[in-house]
């Protein structure tokens, strides 16, 4: 298993980074969870989530989909993207 180097966007501070190394194999939904456990990113709301996009290609991940699988190479830049569903409480 082999690890690249990541640097996720803050979604609403971009000057602020996270870097660091992940597997492959990691799914944009295991990185959202990990950024929260971290405190770099609060939990997102009972009408909200967090997306991952790459900031090269402009392609956002779906939740399940590897980093491989998405063609993420090392060295890449993530926005941390948060999206609300429309739903009401």
């Amino acid at each position: 298993m082999s690890k690249i180097r990541i640097n996720f966007l803050h979604p609403t501070n971009p000057s602020e980074i996270l870097t660091v190394q992940v597997p492959e194999e990691s799914t944009a939904a295991w990185l959202v969870n990990e950024m929260v456990r971290v405190g770099f990113i609060p939990p997102a709301s009972a009408v909200g989530q967090y997306k991952l996009q790459d900031t090269r290609s402009e392609y956002q991940l779906n939740d399940n989909m590897t980093l491989a699988d998405a063609h993420i190479q090392d060295g890449a830049n993530l926005r941390v993207n948060h999206a609300t569903s429309g739903a009401t409480q």
